[in-house]
């Protein structure tokens, strides 16, 4: 992971990218509603905009990255749970 984070911040481009995409997927997966296309704009340029602060303490070796990345699984197995608990309720005994 370390080789991956040295890369990261020496393309500071691709780690803003990496940092925006995580957040932009927590954010959908695990908080979005539906709202009208312009409210939408507008939290993800919020959105955008706040993942500099994480991009800034990411350069100053915050595990910011790593943080996302856990967040990530723990929202996939959570989504997994809850799948497998609607389709056992589903199903006929």
């Amino acid at each position: 992971m370390e080789a991956l984070n040295d890369w990261l911040r020496q393309t500071p481009v691709a780690a803003y990218l990496s940092i925006l995409v995580m957040t932009a997927v927590i954010y959908k997966v695990a908080f979005a509603r539906k709202l009208p296309i312009l409210k939408s704009l507008i939290v993800y340029l919020v959105l955008a905009f706040g993942c500099v602060l994480f991009w800034f303490l990411f350069i100053l070796r915050f595990p910011i990255i790593e943080i996302l990345l856990v967040t990530v699984v723990m929202i996939v197995i959570a989504r997994i749970r809850m799948w497998m608990t609607d389709r056992k309720q589903k199903s006929p005994e």
